[in-house]
């Protein structure tokens, strides 16, 4: 709250600063924030990329397609690391954006664009916004793989529980470390 106000004092001082040199503030940072545009349309088309192949890859794994689910974990790994590459281009540009009007990288999103002109300010917010959606899009199909793949190893577990009942439970070696059971139970003779 307090850096917030900060920003908001140090921002009507510039203001006053620039219209006294004749200076549009508005038009300063101009290039950074379309180069902040660019990267973050080229994030969500990523983003909403990843998203179709993780919807690719549930369907494939409900229908036992063992190949194509092998394609899209490798095309995923490939898009993932773009997707890095781009949030980091992401990160810098904004913190750019912020070094162009003398704020504070650490500032809300929000508060940062709101020194560009109108229709600029709404393009970054509306593409933030989307940003945001197509994340929480992410984490919905995500959630969906995790609980099918969750569903179909527990029904495994019992399963298998059920036909060897000796391997319930969790067995641990000496160490304290978790280790699979043998195939059959093992009769120690404590007399020898």
């Amino acid at each position: 709250m307090v850096r917030g106000l900060h920003f908001l004092l140090n921002r009507r001082r510039q203001t006053a600063e620039y219209r006294r040199r004749g200076v549009s503030m508005s038009t300063k940072g101009l290039k950074t924030a379309k180069e902040l545009v660019q990267i973050m349309k080229q994030e969500i088309s990523l983003m909403e990329e990843f998203r179709c192949n993780e919807e690719k890859l549930r369907d494939a794994l409900k229908q036992s397609d063992w190949t194509s689910l092998s394609d899209h974990m490798e095309r995923m790994g490939q898009i993932a690391d773009w997707i890095d590459t781009t949030e980091k281009k992401r990160r810098d540009a904004y913190s750019a954006l912020c070094a162009d009007f003398d704020a504070d990288d650490s500032i809300p999103f929000y508060q940062a664009i709101m020194s560009l002109p109108e229709d600029m300010r709404c393009e970054c917010a509306e593409l933030y916004r989307s940003l945001k959606f197509t994340t929480v899009k992410i984490k919905g199909v995500t959630w969906s793989l995790d609980s099918h793949i969750r569903s179909v190893s527990d029904t495994m577990q019992a399963v298998l529980n059920e036909l060897f009942p000796y391997r319930k439970g969790r067995i641990y070696s000496r160490h304290g470390k978790t280790r699979t059971a043998d195939t059959e139970p093992l009769v120690v003779n404590q007399h020898l």
